[in-house]
C-alpha cells in the first residue's frame, strides 16, 4: 500500500508540474541544415566552456566540425575547427575541464585522437593513433575523477585512459581488465564482451564505468559509401530485396552479450555491480532481474538527479528503458518505453539535469508508415520518479521527413546532444547519414542520400 500511494503522489505531482510547464514551453530552431553544409548529420556532442556553448558535428563526407556560440541565438555560430575529410568523421564527445581547457574526440578512421584548446579556437592535438592502439576508432566519453581526467576508449575491447595534465595520456592497467568477460556468439566463437566503455560518471565519490557490446562497424560504414561493398543482409526494411534501402541500424554490429557496470574509488581497481557474474546478482544489462534484458547491448547515456545514478540503455528488441540507483548496487527501472507503445525509441541517446528536471532524449526511426515513428522525441520529469515522465517533443520538433532511399523516416531521428548555456537549455538532432545508397528519384541508381540534410539545434524556450 506505501508503495502504490507514493506513485499515486508521484504521478499527482506530475501531472500539475506537466501542465505548469507545457502550457509556457515551446522549442526554437536555431541551427538548421548543419549549419550550412549539410554533410553535418549529427550534433554528435555538446558542451559549455568559458562563457560559450560548442557543438561537434559527425561528418563522413567532408570530416568533422566544430562550432560555437555565446548566445545561442542563430545566426551566431562561428567554425572554430574542421578536420581533414579522411581523418576524424565526428566529434563524438565534447568536455569541458571546468575554465582551464575543453577537449575533442570522437570517431578516427586512423585511429582515436583527442583535441584540446584554452581558449576554444587554438586546437592542439594531445593524443592521436588510437592512444597507442589504432584499433580504438573512437572515444565516446570523458570526465574528470580525483587528479586525471578519464577517457573511454574502444572498438575490439572496452579500454580506460586518464591524464594528469591533459597533455600526456595512457592506458590505465585495470584489475580486473573490461575485457574479461568472454561470451558465446552464435557461431559458437568465445569472443570479448565489452568492446567500448560507452559512459563514465562520477556518483558518490566513486567513478563508474558503462559499457557496449557492439559499435558502429567500420567496415560496414566504409562500404555504404561504396554501393558494391555493401554488408550482406542491408537490404531494405519490409521491401523487396531488390530495392535496398538504407537502415541505419545495420551500421551496428549484432552484440554477441549485454552491456556491463563497474565502478572504482581509485580509478585502478575496479569492482562490477552490473554484468556476468556481479555480486549483486543484477546479470548482464540487468539479466538476473528480467531475462528479456540481455538484449540490452549498451548504456548509451547517463546523469545524476536528485541523489540517484541514471543510466539510459539502447535495445536490440527497441525496448530502451531508464534505470537508477540510490547505492551503486540495487537498481529500479523508471521508464519503459515500449509498456508505454513507445516501439521505436531504439536508444536513450542522452540524460540531463536542467533547472529541476531530467530531461530524456531518444534515438526513433523508422518508416513513417508505422504508427509511433515520429522521430526525436524529448521526455521529462521533475522527480525521476516511475510513472512521472511526459513527452515534450514527440514528432522531431518540426515533424519533417525525408526519403531514405525507398522509405520516408523522420528528418529529425534522434536528440543526440544537451547543452546549457545562459539557462537555456539547447537540443542537437540527428539526420540522415550522408551515404551512398539507391535514390529513387533516379531511378535506383546510386548517389550520396542525406547529403542535403543536416543537422539542427533547437532551444527551449518559455
Amino acid at each position: 500500500m506505501k508503495a502504490d500511494l507514493k506513485i499515486f503522489i508521484a504521478v499527482s505531482l506530475s501531472v500539475l508540474l506537466i501542465s505548469q510547464y507545457s502550457s509556457a514551453e515551446s522549442w526554437r530552431r536555431v541551427v538548421e541544415n548543419g549549419f550550412g553544409n549539410p554533410a553535418n548529420d549529427y550534433i554528435w556532442s555538446m558542451a559549455t566552456f568559458k562563457g560559450k556553448l560548442y557543438a561537434g558535428t559527425l561528418n563522413s563526407l567532408n570530416g568533422a566540425e566544430i562550432w560555437c556560440s555565446s548566445s545561442g541565438e542563430e545566426g551566431s555560430w562561428e567554425r572554430v575547427y574542421k578536420s581533414p575529410a579522411d581523418q576524424s568523421w565526428g566529434i563524438r564527445c565534447l568536455y569541458a575541464d571546468g575554465d582551464r581547457a575543453l577537449y575533442a574526440c570522437g570517431f578516427n578512421v586512423l585511429g582515436a585522437a583527442i583535441l584540446r584548446t584554452e581558449n576554444g579556437k587554438r586546437w592542439v592535438t594531445v593524443a592521436r593513433g588510437g592512444l597507442g592502439n589504432r584499433s580504438n576508432y573512437t572515444i565516446r566519453c570523458m570526465i574528470r575523477f580525483g587528479d586525471y581526467l578519464y577517457a573511454g576508449a574502444g572498438s575490439d575491447k572496452a579500454q580506460l585512459y586518464r591524464s594528469r595534465d591533459g597533455f600526456n595520456w595512457s592506458l590505465v592497467k585495470t584489475e580486473p581488465d573490461f575485457g574479461s568477460t568472454k561470451v558465446r556468439e552464435l557461431s559458437g566463437n568465445m569472443v570479448t564482451n565489452n568492446v567500448l566503455i560507452g559512459e563514465l560518471a562520477v556518483f558518490r565519490d566513486q567513478l563508474y564505468a558503462f559499457t557496449w557490446t557492439a559499435d558502429f562497424n567500420i567496415q560496414s560504414l566504409r562500404g555504404f559509401k561504396n554501393l558494391e561493398d555493401r554488408p550482406q543482409g542491408s537490404e531494405s526494411i519490409g521491401q523487396d530485396s531488390e530495392h535496398m534501402e538504407f537502415d541505419p541500424l545495420q551500421l551496428i554490429r549484432p552484440a554477441p552479450g549485454a552491456f556491463e557496470v563497474w565502478r572504482s574509488s581509485d580509478g585502478d581497481n575496479w569492482e562490477k555491480v552490473v554484468g556476468d557474474g556481479d555480486p549483486y546478482g543484477n546479470g548482464m544489462g540487468f539479466s538476473q532481474y528480467d531475462q528479456e534484458n540481455m538484449a540490452n547491448d549498451a548504456v548509451t547515456s547517463t546523469a545524476v538527479f536528485n541523489g540517484y545514478l541514471y543510466l539510459g540503455t539502447e535495445n536490440a528488441n527497441s525496448k530502451s528503458s531508464i534505470w537508477r540507483t540510490a547505492d551503486g548496487t540495487r537498481w529500479e527501472k523508471v521508464l519503459d518505453f515500449f509498456s508505454l507503445g513507445e516501439k521505436y525509441n531504439h536508444y536513450i541517446w542522452r540524460l540531463i539535469p536542467f533547472q529541476g528536471r531530467l530531461f530524456v532524449g531518444t534515438f526513433n526511426v523508422g518508416p513513417k508508415t508505422l504508427p509511433k515513428v515520429t522521430g526525436a522525441q524529448i521526455w521529462a520529469s521533475a522527480s525521476g520518479e516511475a510513472g512521472t515522465f511526459y513527452n515534450l517533443v514527440h514528432d522531431g520538433f518540426d515533424g519533417e521527413s525525408i526519403f531514405a532511399s525507398y522509405i520516408r523516416i523522420p528528418k529529425n531521428y534522434g536528440v543526440r546532444a544537451f547543452g546549457i548555456l545562459r539557462g537555456s537549455l539547447f537540443a542537437g538532432t540527428a539526420t540522415m547519414l550522408s551515404i551512398m545508397a539507391p535514390d529513387p528519384k533516379l531511378g535506383g541508381a546510386p548517389s550520396v542520400m542525406g547529403k542535403d540534410t543536416g543537422c539542427e539545434i533547437w532551444r527551449l524556450v518559455y
